[in-house]
């Protein structure tokens, strides 16, 4: 299939880029983003098909990570799918989950998914409600950057200096100052285990090799805990 070039400052993800990225495993990013037996997807990704691979946008990729939050804590793919039906039908609002409206007005649409969530007793019952979902929705969305209404970066709150740009390395995680792969220099960490020769050698401070590899870490951390399958 030719490349479809409109994906072009859109970022290009594999399922299993997305999953290590958002802490989850492949299986349930493509069940979210294309559906699974009778089940539709939540929403109408982005996939660009190369080679073997299918590949996914920035916007899901964020949409991604904003499901995988609410779903440990306990919201079910039931009330999300309702919740993004609400924020497309009542508020207008097309792909609710990557906007700057859902998180002025998240709690308040996944308040109203879970009262309308028939197939679990509603966790605004058995929880503080309004509160405890604001509080889930801040945290998906607090180190997002918007332009207009849609995220157009992710600042990762676990480190000081990576981006994810789809504008920049196809939405790569990068070390904003520089432009140079955070897993490029952890493949080089893993053969050299020296951050001042790799300071050296990309002209940075020691600060960001560090960060680079803290980050990377992280993220191979958190596979080992939710990337072997759906939790």
């Amino acid at each position: 299939m030719p490349f479809d070039e409109a994906i072009l400052g859109a970022g290009i993800y594999s399922p299993r880029e997305v999953a290590r990225l958002v802490g989850g495993n492949s299986q349930e990013v493509l069940r979210w983003t294309r559906g699974s037996g009778p089940s539709d997807p939540l929403w109408k990704a982005h996939y660009q098909f190369l080679e073997d691979s299918s590949e996914l946008s920035f916007l899901d990729l964020v949409e991604v990570r904003v499901v995988k939050s609410l779903r440990r804590a306990g919201v079910s793919l039931q009330a999300i799918r309702f919740a993004l039906d609400v924020a497309e039908n009542r508020f207008g609002v097309s792909r609710p989950l990557a906007t700057r409206r859902f998180q002025l007005l998240g709690s308040e649409i996944l308040m109203d998914a879970l009262e309308n969530d028939g197939d679990l007793v509603s966790l605004a019952r058995k929880n503080p409600g309004q509160k405890v979902f604001s509080e889930v929705v801040k945290q998906s969305l607090s180190d997002l950057e918007y332009d207009d209404d849609y995220v157009s970066r992710w600042r990762p709150a676990s480190a000081n200096h990576v981006v994810i740009d789809p504008k920049r390395l196809f939405g790569e995680p990068i070390l904003d100052e520089f432009g140079v792969s955070t897993r490029t220099i952890y493949f080089e960490w893993q053969t050299f285990k020296d951050p001042r020769y790799l300071s050296k050698i990309y002209e940075m401070p020691i600060r960001y090799v560090n960060d680079a590899i803290r980050f990377e870490q992280r993220l191979d951390a958190a596979q080992e805990v939710y990337g072997k399958g759906p939790i």
